[in-house]
């Protein structure tokens, strides 16, 4: 079974022609790389972003810049709700590059920056890009620490023109984002999540944490 896995791995690695990000776990100019996908689902999310007597989504939380994040990353304990990065932001910087068959080129230096708001969690269809575990070493199948599934219910992704692009990421401050571009949200938005009263993390956080 080992044998199959590296066999595996160096499959993977030797068909990311299109991936600009390389290493173990994948870098670009020095920085921590991560994968993307976009999803739509109504549902409020694991952060808790919806009403508490249903389970509807806030209407900022279906049009705005919000993702899922892996499972290793929403939460290092494996928690399904209230995960220790609910409501954090990453800025998301596109490298040009993608995982071939699964996206397409964008323009390199497109940066946007999302709320984390749900879970991506490690179950079908998910593994091969929520799952940072053991399997692949610690970052998906593709070689990513980090997956962002992009909330995308009101086309704000792909009406970019964003298909999964490859990116770097970095943790940044939500309000000076906001004040920046309002799609992303700010943290008085999140202040309206179930969530948002666990104590779960400082509202200034804005250094990179170890995964």
């Amino acid at each position: 079974m080992k044998y199959l896995v590296l066999s595996l791995l160096v499959l993977v690695y030797s068909v990311s022609a299109n991936q600009k990000c390389s290493g173990n776990p994948r870098r670009y100019n020095g920085k921590s790389c991560a994968s993307t996908t976009n999803y739509h689902d109504s549902h409020k999310g694991a952060c808790g972003c919806g009403p508490a007597s249903g389970d509807a989504q806030f209407g900022w939380n279906a049009g705005s810049f919000v993702a899922a994040a892996s499972q290793m990353y929403f939460d290092s304990g494996n928690k399904g709700w209230c995960g220790q990065h609910c409501g954090q932001c990453i800025k998301l910087t596109t490298t040009g590059g993608y995982v071939p068959g699964q996206g397409g080129p964008v323009r390199e230096g497109l940066s946007k920056t999302f709320m984390i708001t749900n879970l991506c969690p490690n179950i079908y269809p998910n593994q091969d890009w929520c799952n940072q575990g053991s399997q692949y070493g610690g970052h998906n199948k593709y070689g990513y620490e980090l997956h962002l599934d992009l909330e995308n219910g009101r086309s704000q992704v792909t009406g970019m023109g964003w298909n999964n692009p490859e990116t770097t990421w970095e943790v940044v401050n939500c309000d000076s984002e906001h004040n920046h571009d309002h799609r992303t949200p700010s943290n008085s938005m999140y202040g309206q999540c179930q969530c948002a009263h666990q104590g779960k993390r400082s509202l200034n956080e804005t250094s990179n944490e170890s995964l």
